[in-house]
């Protein structure tokens, strides 16, 4: 059966792992739109407690979604070296230097390298979730602290109300990038995802073709591309470094592989076959 670059099995994954944190922001808001709107934030211990049980369900969907990170990645790079072995036949490119022990070690790094750079920033994602529930029960807390001394206790389902208003339409800031744009849980969980997800997709094509020797690959092509993919699609890239040019064209040595911005859907084609040294240096050069 011949795969789909753009529905691969780990993007099903991908699409439940995504569903999950999508259900966990919902149910996170509901919980601190909950205890706001209990007027029960004036004291500190009061406010732990809350805290407590958001965190604890923060940590339920940690221990819940890392085992299936950890499957995703590992799917994603046997679905880039599925990709890539398209590519070998039809290339009819034979065995290269990296045997089947070597390569089978390499995926492993690879695969074991882009894990942990999911969990991390899910986990990264999860912790600063908290941190922002916490701050938004601090101020809660004084802001019911002075309508108690003020006498306007009766004010607290008008500022319930204006507090879940808020939650619906940003959620919990789980990410502030470097243009001050903030991501929802849900939001940068999904970017996370998608973009770990096809950088494995990649990993495993290149080092299935390094593996063949095989050393020039193009970058593919999509219907309507984003302005930042455009330019790149159909881009002959060598990854050894050594082409400028084949058949005519300009080949680029240092064009970065995609994904080339979060959750880009781009990945790579095998073109063509090496020999000699320069097949010794992209196996060792390969992902």
């Amino acid at each position: 059966m011949t795969l789909n670059p753009q529905n691969l099995p780990s993007d099903r994954d991908a699409r439940t792992l995504i569903r999950l944190y999508a259900d966990a922001q919902r149910t996170i808001i509901m919980q601190v739109e909950a205890a706001v709107r209990s007027g029960r934030m004036m004291t500190a211990r009061l406010r732990r407690l809350q805290l407590s049980a958001v965190l604890a369900y923060l940590d339920q969907i940690g221990a819940e979604t890392d085992p299936l990170a950890r499957q995703l990645v590992a799917q994603a790079h046997a679905d880039g070296a599925a990709l890539a072995n398209t590519d070998i036949v039809r290339l009819g490119a034979q065995t290269g230097p990296v045997t089947e022990s070597t390569f089978a070690a390499v995926n492993q790094e690879a695969v074991q390298t882009a894990t942990d750079a999911l969990i991390g920033r899910l986990d990264a994602a999860r912790q600063t979730v908290g941190r922002t529930v916490d701050d938004v029960f601090r101020r809660q807390g004084l802001q019911q602290t002075a309508r108690a001394l003020l006498g306007t206790e009766g004010s607290v389902p008008t500022a319930s109300r204006r507090m879940a208003r808020q939650l619906a339409s940003h959620g919990q800031t789980a990410f502030v990038d470097s243009a001050g744009r903030q991501w929802s849980l849900g939001r940068y969980s999904e970017m996370a995802v998608r973009t770990t997800t096809r950088q494995a997709v990649v990993a495993g094509q290149v080092n299935r073709l390094a593996s063949h020797g095989i050393n020039l690959v193009e970058v593919s092509a999509h219907a309507s591309p984003c302005k930042i993919c455009a330019p790149m699609e159909g881009r002959l890239i060598d990854l050894t470094g050594q082409m400028t040019e084949y058949r005519g064209q300009p080949v680029s040595s240092d064009t970065p592989l995609p994904p080339f911005h979060p959750n880009c859907r781009h990945t790579i084609y095998g073109i063509s076959v090496l020999a000699g040294q320069a097949r010794d240096q992209l196996a060792e050069t390969a992902i």
